[in-house]
Parts: C-alpha cells; structure tokens; sequence
C-alpha cells in the first residue's frame, strides 16, 4: 500500500480519534505496508474504544509477531478468540483457534478472565441454540444465532447466493447500517476499484464472508 493511502487514513484516523472503524483502516493498513511498529499503537486503541471490534484482536495479534513479540501476539489471539466467542463472531474465533494452535499456545489464560462484554442482546434461548432453522429462517454466520432468512439476493451473484443462504435479515440490515458509516467515514467513491475493494473488505469482515467468496472468478 503506497503512502500516500496511509497518510489518507491516517488523516481521517486524526480527525476521528474516537471511531472503530477509521483507526482500524489506519491500523490495517499499516500492517499491510508491513510497518508493524506502527500498527501495534493504532490497533490497541482500537480495542479500547471498542472491545467487541474482534476482528481488531486478530490484526494486533498478527503485528506483535511481525513486531517480533510472540508473547504480546499469543495474549490478543487469546482475547481474541475469547471477545469472538462471545460476540459470536465464530470465523475471528476459527481464525484466533488457528493461530494460537500453530503456536502450541492455550486457547486461554488469566488474562482472558479479567475480559468481559456487556451483550447488546439477549442470550439466545437453549432451544433456539440447539434447534435447525425453520424454513423462514437461518443460522447467521456473523452471529451464529437463528434470524430470519433474507427474501432477496443482494448482489444476484454467488456471493449473494452465499448471503442468502447464511447471513440473516437481521445482520444485513446492520451491515446497511454499517455501510454508510463505512462509506462516510471512509470517504469511499465506489466507482473507483480500490475503493471497492475497500468496501467488499469491510463488509466480509462485518458479516464474516469467507475470503474465497471473492475472488476474481466468482465475482
């Protein structure tokens, strides 16, 4: 990523110092300009504006060990996985779980017992955990709950076939929601590919798309 994209972030991250969402593309970015130092800061504050960003954790995570601190990077993978479960984020927690095994690293640790969220929503019932979706509904990759099954395909491709068939009503309209804010406080003129890019990221990071849904020949 060239620098001048890095200073554009960083610009919107200065005017914004209280937002997820622009200090997380600062702290992204800089990470894939494999300027980990620097990402280290930025990614952490992420997490203390919002620790249900879990997405935040694994990205901390990945910088402290290019920032050659394997024990710093094995503690926000833990938390990680731990924030993921809880927020019901399972492709973060799947990610976390795989990192910390290719470490020979415990899922848990005393760190993790001094976390806790307070959840926006009520505990799914143990009879909807246990239940297979009626034919209205669906299992929500992003929340892993029962919601109600989508009536339209957003894109009438394959990824909105996978939407469909895995992302409920209820975490679509949260990522129409989220769109905006992505589109606003990014600045993101859709009509310019990277900024496109920029958009489908945040939105698989948002409703936890698998990667492979976007590649070139399935678009």
């Amino acid at each position: 990523m060239n620098n001048s994209l890095i200073e554009q972030y960083r610009e919107i991250a200065k005017e914004n110092p209280d937002d997820d969402l622009s200090q997380f593309a600062l702290g992204q970015a800089l990470l894939n300009a494999n300027r980990p130092a620097e990402a280290v800061p930025v990614l952490r504050h992420v997490i203390r504006i919002n620790p249900k960003y879990t997405k935040a954790y694994i990205l901390l995570g990945k910088a402290l060990e290019a920032d050659e601190d394997e024990d710093g990077a094995i503690e926000a993978w833990q938390l990680g996985y731990h924030a993921s479960n809880k927020q019901g984020t399972l492709m973060n927690a799947q990610e976390a779980r795989t990192l910390l095994e290719a470490k020979g690293a415990p899922l848990s640790s005393e760190i993790v017992e001094l976390l806790s969220f307070d959840d926006d929503e009520p505990e799914e019932s143990a009879e909807d955990a246990q239940r297979e979706p009626n034919d209205d509904e669906v299992r929500c990759i992003r929340s892993g709950r029962i919601g109600h099954k989508m009536t339209f395909d957003p894109f009438d491709d394959q990824i909105g076939a996978f939407i469909m068939a895995n992302v409920s009503q209820e975490s679509w309209d949260a990522w129409m929601e989220m769109s905006i804010k992505v589109i606003n406080e990014l600045r993101l003129d859709l009509g310019d590919p990277k900024h496109q890019d920029m958009y489908e990221q945040h939105m698989r990071d948002f409703l936890n798309l698998p990667a492979e849904l976007f590649d070139t020949e399935n678009k």
